[in-house]
């Protein structure tokens, strides 16, 4: 790994940010306000890190222009516009080189006589492609990757390993599934008998669209018919569940732990946050945000905050987790007042 060093003056540079103290000091590496050295750099995103700030060791420090702080003694401060997408762009800095998945068809991998490779495609160690794929140009198919019968993935795609894509289902360009990813599972269909639960079939596809991101070990099902369909820029975190015939609308975020049950539809913008639970056969608007660990149950206008189980908008969550407080304002005052009534009945009586 090579060994990256700047100059104060180098990263203000970099950044567009101008240097208040030793522009010639030198950091070789990133880290946070806590855990920063003397040779690292770190930045101030908001001012309830101040403490660290007075206690933090790193040699360069990106700070706001508006903050209103000097830098200590072996500090020295870049001022910047926005010190967290400057921070940003030093991240990419001195990160490493990229890793290098090799060329070509791995000597271990299986890969169908009928399967299709587009040119500058790779392969990995023990990766398995069934009969009928299509694979695109310049895409990383990483090792124990299973890309099963009839599968269609575009150009430029990164499938990391242990990735599972189930046979039909359909990736564009440009799309990352992180490791332990499962496209194309079945959906989670049974009718009840007197016999017990009788699997429903479910013959549909997965449908993913351009710039698409899915987070390690989260799970896309297929479609009981048609299909289960995630749209351009769709950005999904870690141990996701989206369930079949889910429609994901473009730009929308789905985060950690959160589950969309089937048949949903999710709007454009939206964003789903940690824990969080969607309803099946509802349809939440465009740009609606839904709180951590929420459960929403029916449809949702466009641009709602909903918080809360159920889930209900801000302000009316707000108006209802408030009330107890005003019923013992209420109480209290009742109180009094009884209580002088009562003095004066009793002045009144004498």
């Amino acid at each position: 790994m090579k060994e990256i060093i700047m100059t104060a003056g180098e990263i203000a540079e970099a950044v567009k940010g101008t240097v208040k103290g030793d522009a010639a000091k030198v950091v070789k590496s990133v880290n946070s306000l806590k855990l920063a050295t003397t040779e690292e750099v770190s930045f101030l995103s908001s001012p309830k890190y101040l403490k660290q700030l007075e206690s933090t060791k790193a040699g360069v420090i990106l700070v706001s222009r508006e903050q209103n702080c000097e830098p200590a003694e072996n500090q020295t401060f870049i001022l910047c516009e926005n010190p967290d997408k400057a921070f940003t762009v030093l991240c990419n800095m001195f990160a490493p080189d990229p890793v290098s998945w090799g060329s070509g068809i791995h000597p271990t991998a299986y890969v169908h006589p009928t399967a299709k490779i587009g040119e500058g495609t790779v392969i990995g160690a023990n990766a398995v492609v069934e009969e009928g794929a299509v694979i695109g140009k310049n895409t990383v198919i990483a090792p124990c990757v299973y890309v099963g019968h009839f599968v269609e993935i575009g150009d430029e795609c990164l499938i990391y390993p242990n990735v599972s894509i189930m046979r039909y289902c359909q990736l564009a360009d440009k799309i990352i599934l992180h490791a332990g990813v499962t496209i194309g599972g079945d959906g989670f269909g049974y009718t009840p008998t007197f016999t017990g639960l009788k699997k429903v079939p479910q013959n549909g596809i997965v449908r993913i669209e351009s710039n698409v991101e899915i987070g390690a070990n989260s799970t896309v099902d297929r479609a009981r018919f048609g299909r289960t369909w995630i749209k351009k820029g769709v950005k999904i975190d870690n141990l996701v569940q989206v369930a079949h015939n889910v429609i994901v609308g473009e730009g929308s975020v789905l985060i950690a732990q959160c589950g969309i049950a089937g048949s949903s539809e999710i709007g454009r913008g939206v964003t789903v946050s940690a824990q969080s639970g969607v309803n099946g056969h509802i349809k939440l608007g465009d740009g609606c945000t839904i709180a951590g660990a929420s459960a929403v149950q029916h449809t949702t206008a466009p641009g709602v905050t909903l918080i809360g189980m159920p889930a209900e908008p801000r302000v009316e969550f707000v108006e209802r987790m408030l009330l107890p407080r005003k019923m013992k304002r209420v109480t209290d005052k009742i109180k009094e007042l009884e209580e002088k009534i009562a003095l004066l009945e009793e002045k009144l009586g004498k």
